[in-house]
Formats: structure tokens, C-alpha cells, sequence
């Protein structure tokens, strides 16, 4: 039998809070998009599967989204197009990679929805639902919004959107309940998930490979930041001595060490200049937000800590919460290493890329400080070659798949 590592509701509810930092405009809107969805599905008589593959793809529907331009209001197709290569390979999520098959293509005029796919319908409701949440205010009451909004999506009626998906959106909006939960407790639908430990560590590496993407390719600068930081952590791992498992969460806290860098907005990511105080406070935090996404994940409560300390430094002028060399887990140092090594070692919108020399003058100079580890360091540098070829084959491969996101996305 093989074990299970965490939930996949617990993993579903991180995903989402953290795509809700790319628009913050709409509070919980992969949840309310979700919610709505489900309750459409369950009114269209779906089974218990292909509900919970519902959740899932409107949880996830617009993660193309990072790599298009701010400002616009894309299309379905558009979201669809873009977020392919994103999910890509990830085995687990190949069900919302067909959504977005499906979700690209411009069906508005067929006659009815029954000769369309599943896939097809799916991205049609999920079209349906994430313009009613973009429409809910907070600043109302639900039911005084009820009205106006099935009237706005009645008006596009075999138009932008299916006129089955309309008529069942309308019976579904009769219910006054759903609502007050879309509007106040959206998060309701992952009960709708199975609870238990029901993902393998192989699935989580998986899934927050998937992420790592979501994580970095809104910038060209981070683009495979994370892979590299995860496959330079793993390797120093291997060296000193971890056990298969702890390597495998190694390789999970490396891709998902960044997630709390959504809250930070592209502009600072990718500014030439140095950053203001304010700016670097904003990105101060993000750290802290890796830790408030991971920290109540059933079975991250170690990697969640390696993750979300690994700005914090030896002589405790380290971020967010300026912790010293005896409270900062082994885990967190090696992050903090392969951090550094991968950042310098990348072209960034301020500077170029270092060579070696410069990356292990970098490195050096951290010990000097009292910054790193300096037994951590010296593996880094004495296994250089090997760590540094075994990084670049993963950050070129990383690399690979955004440049085809960005071809596929235009």
C-alpha cells in the first residue's frame, strides 16, 4: 500500500487563497467561482467525480493569467490558452489540462450542450460562474444583487455564453441560501473534497511543481527560479546525508518557498532600480505569507517551516521574524543556500548574471557575515560543478515550457 502524505482538500484551499492574491480586487473569487460551479453541476445532475473535478478547474481556471500583460479583462479562451503549458505535465491535474483544451475553443452557437464535451460544458460553467463573481459586491447585501446580476448574464445569453449554462445558472439562482454562501462563506465548497490524507509525496512534488510555475512565470527574471532552488536544496540534501523522504519534502519545500511571493506586486518584481523601504517591506512580507499558506497543511509541518524561514539568517538579521542559528531548522539553512546560489547565478532587471566566481565570492562573503552556514557553504562549493550542472538541465527545461506558455498564450 502505498502511504499518503497530505490532503487534497488542505492542498485545494492553499492553491486558491494563493491565486486570490493575483487580483485582489475580487476577495475569494476562486472559491466563489468554484461554489458556483459545483451548485451548477450538482443542478445538471453530475456525479460525485466529475463534481470534484469541477471544484478543481474553477480553482485553477485562470492560471495563464501570470503570464499575460496586467490590466486587461481576458477571455475564457484566453485564460485557456495561456494556462496549457502551466499545468502541462503535472499527471494528477490532466483533467483540467482537457478543461483548457476544451475551454480554448470558441463553441457559442451550437445548438445544444449535449453534443458538446464534458470538458466543453465544464469551461462553459465555469465561464458562467466566474463572471457572476466578479459581479457580487461585498458592500451589499446578497440578495439585494440577485436581480441585476441574472439580468446582466441573461443579456449575454447565446452570445458570450450558452444559453443551457444561462437556464441553469437562472434555476440555480433561485435558491436564496446559495447566495449568502457565495457571498460569505464560498470556502464551503472544498467540504465538498473527501477529507483524509489522501495525496501521495510523489502527487504533492507534482502538484507544487505546477505551482512553482504560478509562482514564477509572472516575471521573465524568476522564471524558473524556484526549480532551481528546489533541485540545488535537493542536491545539497543528498550530500549531507537525508533520507529519501526528507529529500522528496526538500524538493517540495524548494517549489513552493516562494508562494507568499504573490502578494508582490510585478512591478517590484521586476523594477531596474533598487528597491524604496516601502518596497522592500512589501517584499519582506511575502515570506510571511509562505508561512500562513503552509503552516496548517497536514503533513508540511516540517518542510512548511524549511519553506517560510529561509530568509531567516544566522545572526538573526534575517526576515520575517529574525530568528538566530539555534531556532532555524536544518532544512531552512540548505533552502537558504540554494536560495542564494540560485538568485545570483540569474539574470535579474537590475543586474546580469554571475559567474562562478562571482557566485562563490557571493556565498563567501555570507559566512563572513555570520549570514549562512558556513559547513553548508563549503559543501556548495566543493561540490559545485555537480550541484550547478544538475540546476542548469532543470532551469533550462523550466525555462522551455514558459517561453512555449508565452507563444501559446499569444
Amino acid at each position: 500500500m502505498v502511504n499518503k502524505f497530505t490532503s487534497k482538500r488542505a492542498v485545494a484551499g492553499v492553491l486558491a487563497n494563493a491565486l486570490n492574491l493575483l487580483d485582489e480586487a475580487y476577495p475569494q473569487h476562486h472559491q466563489r467561482t468554484a461554489y458556483l460551479a459545483y451548485r451548477m453541476a450538482l443542478e445538471l445532475g453530475y456525479e460525485e467525480k466529475d463534481r470534484i473535478e469541477m471544484i478543481w478547474d474553477a480553482l485553477l481556471y485562470n492560471v495563464g493569467s501570470v503570464i499575460l500583460p496586467d490590466g486587461k479583462n481576458y477571455t475564457f479562451q484566453e485564460l485557456s490558452r495561456a494556462g496549457l503549458n502551466i499545468v502541462g505535465d503535472v499527471q494528477m491535474l490532466q483533467f483540467v489540462r482537457r478543461m483548457f483544451q476544451a475551454g480554448q475553443a470558441d463553441s457559442e452557437g451550437d445548438p445544444a450542450y449535449e453534443i458538446l464535451s464534458k470538458e466543453a460544458r465544464f469551461a462553459e460553467i465555469i465561464d458562467l460562474s466566474r463572471r457572476v463573481s466578479k459581479l457580487l459586491h461585498q458592500n451589499d447585501a446578497a440578495l439585494n444583487q440577485v436581480e441585476d446580476i441574472c439580468e446582466t448574464i441573461s443579456n449575454v445569453a447565446g452570445k458570450e455564453l450558452h444559453s443551457w449554462a444561462v437556464e441553469c445558472f437562472l434555476r440555480v439562482s433561485k435558491t436564496e441560501y446559495i447566495w449568502m454562501d457565495l457571498l460569505h462563506q464560498p470556502e464551503v465548497v472544498l467540504q465538498y473534497i473527501p477529507d483524509g490524507m489522501d495525496l501521495t509525496i510523489d502527487e504533492t512534488i507534482g502538484l507544487s511543481r505546477f505551482m512553482s510555475r504560478v509562482i514564477d512565470f509572472r516575471s521573465s527574471y524568476t522564471a524558473a527560479h524556484s526549480v532551481g532552488v528546489a533541485v540545488s536544496a535537493v542536491r545539497l540534501a543528498e550530500i549531507m546525508g537525508m533520507s529519501e523522504d526528507e529529500c522528496k519534502m526538500m524538493l517540495i519545500a524548494g517549489y513552493l518557498h516562494d508562494i507568499g511571493k504573490l502578494k508582490v506586486p510585478k512591478a517590484i518584481l521586476e523594477k531596474g532600480d533598487k528597491l524604496t523601504d516601502e518596497e522592500f517591506n512589501i517584499v519582506k512580507e511575502y515570506a510571511y505569507y509562505t508561512h500562513l499558506f503552509l503552516k496548517d497543511i497536514p503533513g508540511f509541518e516540517q518542510l512548511g517551516r524549511w519553506a517560510a524561514l529561509h530568509h531567516e539568517r544566522l545572526n538573526g538579521f534575517g526576515y520575517p521574524f529574525g530568528l538566530r542559528l539555534g531556532d532555524i531548522p536544518m532544512g531552512a539553512q540548505i533552502l537558504a543556500v540554494a536560495d542564494i546560489f540560485s538568485a545570483v547565478a540569474e539574470v535579474r532587471a537590475y543586474r546580469q548574471s554571475m559567474a562562478k566566481e562571482g557566485v562563490m565570492k557571493t556565498l563567501a562573503e555570507s559566512i563572513e557575515k555570520g549570514a549562512l552556514s558556513g559547513y553548508i557553504v563549503e559543501l556548495m562549493l566543493q561540490n559545485f560543478d555537480d550541484i550547478f550542472g544538475k540546476r542548469d538541465e532543470e532551469v533550462r527545461k523550466e525555462s522551455a515550457r514558459y517561453t512555449a506558455s508565452l507563444l501559446d498564450a499569444e
